[in-house]
C-alpha cells in the first residue's frame, strides 16, 4: 500500500509587495511536496532560496524543526495550506490562518 505524496502550491506574489519574510516568492510558485504520510511542513521565507522546507509527520516534529529554525522567517504549513503556531515547545499547534484550498 502506497500513499501519494502531496503536493502544496504557494502561489507566487505580485513583485514590490509584501516582505523577505513572506513564504511566497515574487520569481515563482513554491511547490510544497510533502512526504508520505507528512501532515506538516516549516517553510522558510522565499528570501532565503533553495528548497527551504522540511515535512514531518507529527505536530511535534514541527514544533521541533520550527525551533531549530529560530530566528529564520519561516511557518508552519499543512498539506492544505493552513498555518500554525504554538505556544509551548509541547504543542499543540494553533491553526492561525484558513485556506479555502482543501
Amino acid at each position: 500500500m502506497s500513499s501519494k505524496i502531496k503536493v502544496y502550491i504557494i502561489p507566487q506574489k505580485m513583485s514590490g509587495t509584501g516582505s523577505i519574510h513572506d513564504i511566497a516568492s515574487d520569481q515563482y510558485d513554491r511547490e510544497i511536496r510533502f512526504a508520505s504520510g507528512c501532515k506538516y511542513a516549516v517553510v522558510l521565507a522565499a528570501y532565503y532560496g533553495g528548497k527551504g522546507y522540511t515535512t514531518h509527520h507529527t505536530d511535534k516534529a514541527a514544533i521541533s524543526a520550527s525551533l531549530r529554525a529560530g530566528s529564520h522567517s519561516h511557518r508552519i504549513i499543512d498539506v492544505y495550506g493552513n498555518e500554525y503556531s504554538y505556544d509551548s515547545p509541547n504543542g499543540p499547534l494553533i491553526m492561525t490562518k484558513e485556506t479555502l484550498s482543501k
